[in-house]
């Protein structure tokens, strides 16, 4: 299953590029992006009765209601006399726009902490079928305990099921039976992220890079990785060639900018925490964002 990123794009499985998540078919290489789901914008019984036509009665109604009862309510709440400077209602109403505006200067600037890549199995897995996904992967490998695809299957199912020491067990023979498939690596390098042991994940991450150098994923998770580890060095490096594979990728930016900040290098944070704002400017953590580059802009 293939999960898309904050900007709506998806990374193909098979040649790593980056499409767009409505599209059904990678550009590049023809592959089936599965997650993909034309969207309809009515339910199929609305279509079936004239959709528009009923909507546009049914909001009709829900207006003359709402207007209605807000008329009716209106004057049951109107005070009998003005209301007095330090009364309730006023200190209420007057708080509110303070702890709307405390929120969102002192909201926490956060990275994207992994991104995914569209299908990580080499065979569809339903959420609801885990368990007996499991049983039959162990099956296989009894009859073919060789088959790094059943492996790595076995590996991601038992991830999914929370046993994520075991997948990491499976993962490994995985990536020791073909150390030459990407994927293999990536996933490794998702399990040991789950574990909390950065170093190892971005060993395997790297390790998949070696053998497919355009995976945006990859290069944005190995960042990721090396900043968790504390190896700032080379987050930098690293997120400066996610940046480069994915300009339109907001996350990246904001990601880098975080690096750059911690690593002391003010001028080159405000310059990516701006591009990230150019991006996404009503991000939830915008206020933030620009209350960070006015703080570093006046420091410098």
């Amino acid at each position: 299953m293939f999960e898309a990123d904050e900007v709506g794009f998806v990374i193909c499985s098979k040649c790593g590029a980056r499409i767009r998540a409505d599209r059904e078919w990678c550009l590049r290489c023809h592959e089936q992006l599965v997650a993909w789901k034309k969207p309809e914008i009515l339910p199929s019984w609305i279509r079936a009765v004239g959709g528009g036509t009923l909507i546009f009665a049914v909001v009709g109604i829900a207006a003359v209601g709402v207007i209605f009862y807000l008329s009716v309510d209106s004057e049951n709440t109107l005070p009998d006399r003005p209301i007095q400077r330090g009364s309730p209602k006023t200190a209420v109403a007057g708080a509110a726009p303070a702890a709307a505006a405390s929120v969102q200067t002192t909201g926490r600037i956060e990275q994207v902490r992994f991104v995914d890549t569209t299908r990580r199995s080499t065979v569809l897995i339903p959420e609801n079928d885990l368990a007996n996904a499991r049983a039959r992967f162990e099956k296989d490998l009894e009859r073919d305990p060789k088959n790094a695809d059943t492996l790595n299957n076995l590996g991601l199912t038992l991830e999914h099921l929370g046993f994520v020491d075991s997948a990491v067990g499976r993962l490994s023979e995985a990536v020791a039976l073909d150390r030459r498939n990407w994927i293999y690596h990536f996933n490794l390098a998702h399990a040991m992220s789950l574990r909390q042991d950065w170093t190892r994940a971005a060993s395997e991450y790297a390790a998949s890079l070696e053998i497919f150098a355009d995976n945006y994923a990859a290069q944005y998770n190995l960042a990721v990785a090396y900043h968790l580890s504390g190896n700032e060095p080379e987050a930098i490096k690293a997120y400066e060639k996610a940046t480069k594979m994915a300009p339109g990728d907001p996350a990246a930016h904001l990601s880098y900018a975080i690096t750059l900040d911690a690593s002391g290098r003010p001028d080159d944070a405000v310059s990516e925490y701006r591009q990230y704002l150019q991006l996404v400017p009503t991000a939830r953590d915008a206020a933030a964002v620009s209350a960070r580059i006015q703080s570093l802009s006046h420091d410098s």
